[in-house]
């Protein structure tokens, strides 16, 4: 888990990293038609592929040979046989999540398969999609998709609470373990979640919680 930090060099853009080469997961017999495992255990506290393992925080299975570290200084890309490469919060001008329920739909096999009802995944499978600055680019890491199944409701949460916090100029807030882990929690709850019922409502909950205490 502690790989190296990179050098400079190996930081120059964002595009070194993101046309990363990840071989595609094998699904097992046992999962559901969209590739997910209902029947799996309880995941760790999170927000779909967002999670909190042993005090750190990862988008994606850290298991696996592909997934994002949030640092307290910003996002690391580590991909198996490569340096990590780490996009600071101040490069981030945009911020977006593509992932589906099940595992297999977030693959960019299942993804092409799937066709227009999942464009947001396409042949590029589940990643990031960020607009970053100094240098200018667009920047979509990878990340392998969990074994479990990801509520819809949570992609929806977490979708809403990166895209905002980046527009919202408080994108830094996702280093701050204490804080997220204070929002996920409340994120998570059944009922928080039932609240809101419009996409109005979800947008307003989540800038009230983003800019709480700001």
């Amino acid at each position: 888990m502690n790989a190296n930090r990179p050098t400079a060099a190996d930081r120059s853009t964002a595009s070194d990293v993101t046309d990363t080469e990840v071989p595609d997961v094998e699904v097992p017999d046992t999962d559901t038609p969209d590739g997910g495992t209902l029947d799996a255990d309880a995941p760790p506290v999170g927000l779909g592929p967002l999670v909190r393992i042993d005090g750190a925080w990862f988008i994606g299975d850290h298991e696996s040979r592909a997934y994002l570290a949030v640092l307290p200084e910003g996002f690391e890309h580590r991909v198996a046989g490569h340096e990590p490469f780490l996009v600071p919060w101040k490069r981030l001008m945009s911020l977006q999540l593509a992932v589906t329920s099940g595992r297999f739909l977030s693959t960019p096999v299942g993804g092409l398969l799937a066709g227009g009802h999942r464009s947001a995944i396409g042949a590029h499978g589940s990643c990031l999609r960020a607009m970053v600055r100094h240098p200018y680019d667009m920047w979509s890491p990878r990340f392998v998709h969990h074994r479990r199944w990801y509520p819809a409701p949570e992609i929806t949460v977490l979708q809403q609470l990166l895209g905002d916090i980046v527009d919202l100029g408080r994108v830094d807030r996702l280093g701050d373990d204490a804080w997220l882990s204070s929002v996920v929690a409340e994120l998570a709850t059944d009922p928080f979640l039932r609240r809101w019922r419009t996409s109005k409502a979800l947008a307003e909950g989540v800038k009230e919680l983003i800019t709480r205490g700001a």
